[in-house]
């Protein structure tokens, strides 16, 4: 009797565990515990008035976006209405670019310290998460970007 209690206890107390585990998983945020730094390039950020935040792989990898900040909002505003120039993203692993861009918020007054967002069509997939790629803009270039 006293065995099949102590095996109760202790298949109960790997249960719990099992849940709690599997609760704390469910609310840590995506790639929690890995570090995500991105480049700086002053001559881009002072030429653009921006700094670029991100770079992810999303809509089932059909879609790159990319993610700045505005430093300068008459500079940004230049940067973000040229519709027929955009950011250039290249892979650093394989041969391929995404040039294709939908830019966020064209027209609008830009407010710094607000992060706006560049959607690209990932054309045959050139860009993948878990690699890098190169951004090039306004005559600047921005290597080594990680991709999420």
């Amino acid at each position: 009797m006293r065995a099949r209690g102590v095996r109760r206890a202790a298949v109960g107390t790997a249960v719990a565990a099992a849940a709690g585990l599997l609760l704390w998983a469910a609310q840590a945020p995506a790639g929690a515990g890995k570090p995500y730094a991105v480049p700086s390039d002053a001559n881009m950020e002072s030429s653009l008035g921006i700094r670029v935040q991100q770079a992810a792989v999303v809509a089932d990898g059909g879609i790159v976006e990319l993610r700045y900040t505005v430093l300068d909002s008459q500079k940004a505003s230049r940067f973000q209405n040229d519709v027929h120039h955009p950011p250039v993203l290249r892979s650093e692993r394989r041969q391929g670019e995404v040039y294709r861009a939908a830019l966020m918020k064209q027209g609008h007054e830009l407010r710094p310290g607000q992060t706006y967002y560049i959607l690209y069509l990932n054309n045959a997939h050139a860009i993948r998460s878990g690699e890098t790629l190169s951004i090039e803009a306004g005559g600047s270039k921005l290597p080594h970007v990680p991709v999420r």
